[in-house]
């Protein structure tokens, strides 16, 4: 699995709501779907398609999630689509796919970096694992970097 890159600032992706707005309209375009049809495709109102791409409001996870759906985008797409709008959300802070998994898997990422002593306020930017660089990229304030790499094995 690749992700496309996408980066991430003071811990969220970057917070405008135009950003959000404009990757819906590309995705839309794209697909050559009018708001209406996109509408239907994805089971909510076109005033919401519409009302997010111009930035007049933010979704919720879910509703988002139901847009990338019916955009039929990739998993790392739908991922990267979501994760835009999580950082504009006052209540969602999770990808409804994810919500089923154990609280140690969710928090294992932050627990990680607490451990490596990167405190969320010391981190400038994540970037996220692509194509070309499959390692999860931590850019902290004071200009040092690291990179992380997971994978997974069957345990014999």
């Amino acid at each position: 699995m690749h992700f496309q890159r996408a980066t991430i600032k003071n811990g969220c992706v970057k917070k405008t709501v135009n950003k959000i707005g404009k990757l819906l309209k590309n995705y839309r375009k794209k697909a050559n779907l009018t708001q209406p049809q996109l509408a239907g495709a994805s089971g909510v109102a076109t005033s919401i398609v519409n009302d997010v791409e111009n930035g007049i409001r933010n979704a919720g996870s879910k509703t988002l999630d139901r847009i990338a759906r019916g955009l039929n985008l990739s998993d790392e797409d739908r991922f990267t689509f979501i994760m835009s709008g999580l950082s504009l959300s006052k209540r969602d802070f999770l990808i409804p796919d994810f919500s089923d998994y154990p609280p140690e898997v969710l928090n294992y990422l932050p627990f990680v970096f607490q451990k490596s002593g990167i405190q969320p306020k010391t981190v400038k930017k994540i970037i996220l694992p692509s194509k070309e660089d499959k390692r999860f990229q931590i850019i902290l304030k004071n200009g040092k970097a690291m990179a992380m790499e997971i994978r997974l094995s069957p345990i014999k």
